[in-house]
């Protein structure tokens, strides 16, 4: 029980940092640095929960300017931009692809942009290969991290010509259109979904363990999150080491500790013991308990007795 309660204190205390943080705004919580340097197995789904994972949908200029087309037109269509409105938005969104235009044809920009696009590929070949060896992963790792910082620097002055597009189609709805269609709200992206759920299903784990209730439930949940957290950087032989680790690990790491702890939490019936799943199933566990004496004490009774049934009424010692 204690053991329980320690691992819950932990989720919880976890989850409801990372919900303070990101209500509070001083630093959002985002689980895209976990994905973004996995190095497991399970590597390129991590990897593919991230929106534009390589920045390859804002550095190709029709995929670019068919995003900022769609933006246009979603926010027209929500606060219901008349046809000036719409005109009006239309020249912002020429503005901007002519930018873009000049972006692309820039000599500098395009001698980075082919530097990166093949550096790329060949990261992405030794990573889509089982047969690399471990000094090419841990090479390709390295590559990785340099080959980020070469997109955020390619992508900045990308996204902020959309985010000034994005302000000035705002700024077009007027006030009475403003109050009628109500705030624009952006549609949620896979890592927006793995953030909610990391942040809240931490919680509610916590809380469901320390509380004792549902208890194999939460412990079966906390340990597939501390399992694919194990999976994202496992520190196996052959693969680059965790940048973010608290210390030195070789296989068994304190995600894998922590996971067959719950696994234990979950195999043992310790929210019967003290919890509110005593309160919401111990009597159906007691009756059972009863009827399951009951019958052992018939098979005993037949077996010493056999010409002589058993008359006493089933349950009475209960």
């Amino acid at each position: 029980m204690l053991l329980r309660t320690a691992i819950g204190w932990h989720f919880l205390y976890e989850g409801l940092e990372k919900v303070e943080a990101t209500w509070k705004g001083t630093k959002p919580f985002s689980a895209e640095v976990y994905l973004r340097n996995s190095a497991g197995p399970l590597a390129p789904y991590f990897r593919g929960l991230v929106p534009d994972m390589n920045g390859l949908a804002k550095l190709n200029p029709d995929r670019l300017k068919a995003s900022w087309s769609r933006d246009v037109e979603r926010i027209a269509s929500h606060y219901g931009f008349d046809a000036d409105q719409r005109a009006r938005a239309r020249a912002e969104l020429r503005d901007s692809e002519a930018y873009a235009d000049l972006w692309f044809q820039d000599a500098e920009n395009v001698e980075k942009l082919r530097k990166y696009l093949h550096q790329l590929r060949e990261v992405q070949t030794v990573e889509r290969n089982p047969s690399a060896l471990s000094y090419q992963r841990e090479r390709a790792s390295s590559r990785r991290k340099d080959l980020d910082v070469d997109r955020r620097e390619l992508v900045q002055a990308i996204d902020a010509r959309s985010g000034a597009l994005r302000e000035a189609i705002l700024k077009l709805a007027t006030p009475t259109q403003v109050a009628s269609a109500g705030p624009l709200v952006t549609p949620w992206t896979s890592l927006d979904w793995v953030n909610r759920s990391t942040m809240y299903g931490l919680v509610a784990i916590g809380l469901c363990l320390m509380l004792g209730l549902l208890t194999p439930v939460a412990a079966l949940g906390g340990a597939v999150f501390l399992g694919q957290i194990y999976l994202s950087m496992p520190p196996w032989p052959g693969l680059p080491p965790n940048p973010m680790a608290e210390g030195h690990y070789w296989i068994v790491n304190k995600n894998l500790i922590e996971m067959l702890a719950c696994l234990v939490v979950a195999s043992t019936p310790n929210g019967l013991w003290i919890g509110l799943d005593a309160m919401l199933f111990g009597r159906f566990r007691r009756d059972r308990a009863a009827f399951t004496l009951d019958d052992d004490d018939d098979r005993a009774h037949a077996a010493r007795f056999p010409s002589q049934p058993r008359s006493t009424k089933r349950g009475r010692d209960r």
